[in-house]
């Protein structure tokens, strides 16, 4: 439930002003990735933009209105692509679950945006209310997108049990993700997709 403090004024109901919040959306993300959550701030945004900085405030109501917009596109981007990884062609259970780890785990552009929001701008939930209710929604949608996916692997689950599977799925991911990564042939990061898999399968079985 949104409270008072969540609410921010709603764009027109016009193409004019659905573009220009998404204009200050990605002029937002720019900032966010270039220069991180300590020099966010909505007149830097409104510059990004090359607009006033009432345009901004007409929108977002407060630099954490945006940071909480930009999660919640975030996690609805990037859920949309791990399922379209998961859903894809076909194969046995663990190699359609590697192709979605493999993207969680060593995509390039998901690890970069995935830092700045889960380590540089989650460390703010504590002091601001509308960053911890977006982080909380993050949070939300990510254990529903892996209890779809464990309700795929095995339907048998009941539906409690699938939620701890879920949940113990996303701790198993996010604790290899921080782990030391292996060197892949070119000598980039290499997080072991496969190993992942191997584990959630066994974890999914109730091994």
């Amino acid at each position: 439930m949104k409270t008072a403090q969540q609410t921010t004024p709603a764009a027109p109901p016009t193409e004019k002003g659905a573009n220009r919040r998404e204009e200050i959306l990605e002029a937002a993300s720019a900032l966010l990735l270039e220069d991180g959550y300590a020099a966010f701030s909505a007149r830097g945004v409104a510059a990004r933009a090359g607009l006033r900085l009432s345009h901004v405030q007409y929108y977002f109501a407060s630099p954490a209105a945006i940071l909480a917009e930009l999660l919640e596109r975030f996690v609805r981007r990037y859920g949309d692509e791990i399922l379209a990884r998961f859903g894809a062609g076909s194969g046995t259970g663990e190699e359609r679950l590697y192709r979605a780890l493999d993207f969680l785990l060593n995509d390039e552009a998901y690890r970069r945006d995935c830092g700045i929001f889960m380590i540089e701008v989650a460390g703010f939930a504590a002091r601001n209310a509308v960053i911890a209710a977006a982080l909380e929604r993050y949070y939300d949608v990510y254990f529903d997108l892996f209890s779809g996916i464990v309700k795929t692997l095995n339907p048998s689950l009941a539906p409690r049990a699938r939620a701890r599977r879920a949940r113990q799925c996303v701790a198993l991911i996010e604790g290899m993700s921080m782990t030391r990564p292996h060197m892949g042939p070119k000598g980039e990061a290499d997080f072991s997709a496969r190993e992942a898999a191997r584990a959630i399968m066994r974890l999914v079985a109730g091994e």
